[in-house]
């Protein structure tokens, strides 16, 4: 039913691609090729996280640059995640089916040309329809690449590749505060979607070399109406949730999200159950060990994402910075995201996915409260350390979320569960932004923003709650 794609399948004498693939082979039998496998997914998927936290902190000048109003230009973050949410758990299922180097490759093509056409955006509308095309291009580049990763690697030892892989992804970020912050001083914030087209570019070369091809599944057809029904049920929702409040429930758009969305969703349902290769099995989603880490993971990242969004425009209203100096206030909460996200990954064969994933969302809670605290009294050290320790419990729990919810799906299904997971945490991080952003309005008191850091705290508990729920994997023999 399987078949394992050579590197140098179809380059016989005289081929052009003979070079390339006989390049590739060397490459594989070097002894450290897993270790190389790792460096150039995660550099991958660096190039898609780079702008994020500077991005987030210069919202507020692109909203004067543009003209736009702080409710709009929050469509900046929020929409590309309503792509991700939509597209991941597809081209996660087309990695399962057609192998993920292939659709790893394809993705980051894309990806390097509309990230150059991002700095042209003209307007407010163009910037986010681009970005968000964009990131929707790169989408790929999650699943492909953690299904990449894992591929190469024995179970004993994935779940600290995993670690090593949300640290990177954290640390991106920082690094685009620290280069992206002072070219969006100097030059203007056009300069990082050039930057991040040029370290996509890199990307995709270093995989062409690099990446490795998983296994094909021959004879099984995409689920196109599996995959219609769903992209409809998710985009919905999300365009009802995240218009609800700007727009008001009776608006007709609003309204009819509201009705499609379970309606798409129900229709889902039924085609899975119906047909002979699902996109999403109905047998993996009543397995509990596959939904109920994504379920915590999905009600935490929504108050994570909720408050890191928030926070540019809580900085610059509470203490007057500017975007630099935005960007180097929340370069805590990378940095501490990264190195828990280490820590996390060796604790989790020592103590138990339960315990890793409760401790790291109560960690969470704890930081919310203090981190309002801080925005109420202009305590600007007491919020900082908030917010260093909500990086901290997000980063903690990553990758014992992520090794719990691929091991109980199984290697023939590492894309659509790293897909899966991907597409509840963008759907969190939407409702978390929308709901965040819309009742933070335009408050510069500390009594609202402490309001809105309970609320965030609130669901680190509902996390907890849910994560108690997490069963422990037997631990790995050495």
């Amino acid at each position: 039913m399987f078949r394992k794609v050579d590197a140098g399948d179809g380059a016989g004498p005289g081929d052009p691609g003979r070079g390339l693939a006989a390049r590739r082979a060397r490459i594989r039998q070097r002894g450290d090729y897993q270790r190389l496998v790792l460096i150039a997914a995660l550099f991958g998927a660096a190039a898609g996280s780079y702008p994020v936290t500077v991005l987030s902190a210069s919202l507020p000048r692109i909203a004067d640059d543009l003209g736009a109003a702080d409710s709009t230009i929050t469509w900046v973050i929020a929409a590309p995640l309503l792509a991700f949410a939509v597209v991941t758990p597809i081209v996660g299922k087309v990695g399962d089916l057609y192998g993920h180097r292939r659709t790893y490759l394809v993705s980051f093509s894309i990806g390097t040309v509309l990230a150059f056409a991002t700095a042209l955006a003209w307007d407010t509308t163009s910037l986010i329809v681009l970005r968000t095309i964009a990131q929707a291009a790169k989408a790929a580049s999650g699943p492909s690449a953690m299904a990449m990763i894992l591929s190469v690697y024995p179970h004993r030892d994935r779940t600290r590749a995993l670690g090593i892989w949300a640290a990177v992804v954290a640390l991106s970020p920082a690094l685009g505060v620290v280069t992206g912050g002072p070219l969006i001083e100097w030059i203007g914030w056009r300069s990082l979607f050039i930057v991040q087209g040029c370290t996509v570019l890199v990307a995709l070369v270093v995989g062409i070399f690099v990446a490795p091809e998983t296994r094909r599944r021959s004879g099984i057809r995409f689920d196109i109406p599996g995959a219609i029904t769903l992209g409809v049920g998710v985009g919905s929702l999300l365009l009802a949730v995240n218009r609800g409040i700007s727009w008001g429930w009776s608006n007709p758009i609003v309204l009819t999200a509201a009705i499609v969305a379970p309606l798409s969703l129900a229709l889902f349902v039924r085609v899975e159950t119906r047909t002979e290769a699902p996109l999403l099995p109905p047998a993996l989603m009543r397995r509990r060990a596959f939904t109920r880490p994504m379920l915590a993971q999905a009600v935490l990242q929504s108050g994570y994402m909720g408050a890191m969004v928030m926070a540019p425009f809580l900085l610059e209203r509470r203490w007057g910075f500017r975007p630099t100096i935005i960007g180097l206030a929340m370069l805590p909460r990378p940095l501490s995201f990264a190195f828990c996200a280490r820590l996390g990954s060796h604790h989790d064969p020592r103590h138990g996915a339960r315990r890793v994933a409760v401790t790291g969302m109560l960690v969470f809670a704890l930081a919310m409260v203090l981190a309002g605290i801080g925005a109420h009294q202009r305590w600007l050290f007491v919020f900082l350390c908030g917010a260093m320790l909500a990086g901290a419990g997000s980063g903690y729990i990553r990758p014992t979320i992520a090794n719990a919810v691929t091991s109980a799906a199984g290697d023939d299904d590492l894309g659509i569960a790293g897909g899966s997971m991907n597409m509840l945490q963008q759907i969190g991080a939407a409702v978390g932004i929308t709901v965040l952003t819309a009742l933070m309005a335009d408050a510069v008191d500390g009594t609202r923003f402490l309001l809105l850091h309970l609320v965030a705290a609130g669901t680190g508990i509902v996390a907890a709650i849910l994560a108690t729920g997490i069963e422990d994997a037997p631990k790995p023999h050495e």
